[in-house]
């Protein structure tokens, strides 16, 4: 069952059906490694929160990024991150990660708080997000923060989940996702069918395979 990553998961639902399954199908039957191009600037992100380190000394260790692309957006996304973190700041916290199971069995994903901050009294986990395409529209985040807080046990439970987005910044708050946040499941379902066809179509599992899978679902 492979495990897709928060932000990969996001985009995956974020797009629209054909290049979802294209998507989908290049993860069933992938062709190479794939290149982070977010890594620098997620531990860059960890140096500024975690370990308090100077902005400016982070920002001259991303100007070394060979990619000019990569190296542009990862400093522009720690200035962003910088001038958030300005703005809201309340006790820095940590959460541990969670795991969701699609009732298919196909896939799982996880969710990894890049960092945990009190807004407002709450405990909120915060992944970040610097991706430009596909654009993310506030549906899509609820609904994909809503498969993670009843996985959480009740001592390490943050109160809040949320995506901060550096292209703007927006911060989306799970709390604020009113109607959205019941449409996990049924966005998650989407990602499952894609996943049984892919593997349909190339002979690894019959629709019969799949406990708890709904074979004409959309």
């Amino acid at each position: 069952m492979p495990t897709i990553g928060f932000s990969a998961y996001l985009k995956l639902i974020s797009l629209n059906q054909r290049p979802r399954d294209s998507a989908i199908r290049g993860r069933v039957h992938p062709t190479g490694g794939g290149y982070d191009f977010h890594r620098s600037m997620k531990r860059a992100a960890h140096r500024l929160l975690a370990e308090g380190a100077p902005l400016d000394d982070i920002l001259g260790s991303l100007a070394t990024i060979k990619r000019s692309s990569e190296r542009q957006s990862a400093m522009k996304a720690l200035a962003r991150l910088a001038e958030w973190r300005a703005s809201n700041p309340g006790e820095l916290l940590s959460y541990s990660p969670a795991t969701y199971r699609h009732g298919s069995g196909l896939f799982k994903v996880a969710f990894t708080p890049d960092f945990g901050v009190r807004l407002g009294g709450a405990g909120t986990a915060i992944h970040i997000w610097n991706t430009a395409k596909p654009e993310l529209t506030a549906r899509t985040v609820y609904a994909a923060l809503s498969l993670f807080p009843d996985l959480y046990d009740s001592a390490d439970t943050p109160d809040d989940f949320a995506l901060l987005s550096l292209r703007e910044p927006q911060l989306f708050r799970l709390s604020a996702a009113g109607r959205f946040a019941g449409l996990g499941e049924s966005m998650a379902d989407k990602v499952g069918e894609a996943f049984r066809s892919a593997l349909s179509d190339l002979g690894t599992i019959t629709p019969t395979d799949q406990p708890g899978f709904p074979t004409g679902s959309s």
